[in-house]
C-alpha cells in the first residue's frame, strides 16, 4: 500500500510515503482533473525511485522554503491580523473536532495508552493520517524550483486530494499558523505551478486547531497588511512569480 524513500537531507531524515491505493482511488473518483492528479504520481513516482536532484538539497547555500516566516511583527498585531482574516472568510478556522486535529489527538491517546512517555513526532502523525485518512496520498514530500538561475528548495508534511482539490498541508505542533504561513503557502503556489492545477488550498494544523486558505492570500491580504506595518523583510517574493 505504502511507497517508501528515505532521504537524508543535510543529515535530518525524510521518509518520504506515498499510498498508491488512496491515490488510484481518487484517479477513479475524478473526471474533470484526472489529468492533474496523474501528473502529481508521475512526480511521486520519481521521487520513489531517486530521481531527484538530491545533491541542491545539501547545499547549505541554497535557500530553503522552510525559512520563510513573517518577521518583526509583535504578536499583538499578529493575534488581531489572524482574527480579521477569520472573521472575514479569508482563513477557514477548524476547530479540534475537525479530521485532521482528531487524528493527532489519537496518536497521543495512543503513545499515552502503550505508556510511550514522549510526545509523538511528525513521523508518527503523518504516517498514521496518510494510512487511515483516505483523502491523503503523500507525506514528507521533496520539492525544488529553479528561479532566475537559483534553486530553492524544501519538504511538504502531507498532500491530499479532496473533492477535486489538491491540498497541501503542514503539521505546526507549536501553533503559530500566521507566523508559517508564508512557507506553506509558497509551497501550495510552488505546486500549482509546477502541476498546473486548477486551485489549490493550504492547511497548517495541530492537536487544536486546523487553518484552510487560498494560498495566494500571501501575495494580497497579507503583502498589504505587512506594507501597512513596514515589514520590508519578504524574501518569499522574489521566488514567487
Amino acid at each position: 500500500m505504502l511507497k517508501k524513500k528515505i532521504y537524508v537531507h543535510q543529515n535530518i531524515p525524510y521518509a518520504f510515503n506515498w499510498n498508491i491505493l488512496h491515490h488510484k482511488a481518487k484517479l477513479v473518483q475524478s473526471d474533470q482533473n484526472k489529468e492533474e492528479f496523474r501528473n502529481l504520481g508521475t512526480y511521486f513516482k520519481k521521487i520513489y525511485q531517486g530521481t531527484i536532484p538530491n545533491d541542491l538539497f545539501n547545499l547549505r547555500s541554497l535557500p530553503r522554503v522552510s525559512q520563510f516566516k513573517i518577521r518583526g511583527l509583535k504578536p499583538a498585531f499578529m493575534a488581531s491580523f489572524s482574527k480579521s482574516l477569520i472573521r472575514e472568510g479569508k482563513i477557514k478556522l477548524h476547530n479540534s473536532g475537525s479530521r485532521l486535529p482528531k487524528f493527532v489527538n489519537n496518536v497521543f491517546e495512543a503513545y499515552k495508552t502503550s505508556e510511550i512517555r514522549k510526545k509523538p513526532g511528525h513521523e508518527p502523525i503523518l504516517k498514521n493520517i496518510l494510512i487511515r485518512d483516505q483523502n491523503s496520498v503523500a507525506i514528507e514530500i521533496p520539492i525544488w524550483k529553479k528561479i532566475n538561475n537559483n534553486y530553492i528548495t524544501g519538504h511538504i508534511d502531507l498532500i491530499q486530494i479532496e473533492n477535486g482539490l489538491v491540498k497541501v498541508i503542514d503539521y505546526k505542533p507549536e501553533g503559530n499558523f500566521l507566523l508559517s504561513l508564508p512557507q506553506v503557502a509558497t509551497y501550495g503556489l510552488f505546486v500549482k505551478s509546477l502541476f498546473n492545477l486548477h486551485e489549490i488550498k493550504c492547511i497548517s494544523f495541530n492537536r487544536k486547531e486546523a487553518w484552510e486558505y487560498d494560498p495566494r492570500i500571501l501575495l494580497t491580504d497579507v503583502k498589504e497588511y505587512l506594507i501597512s506595518q513596514r515589514i520590508i523583510e519578504r524574501k518569499w517574493e522574489e521566488f514567487l512569480e
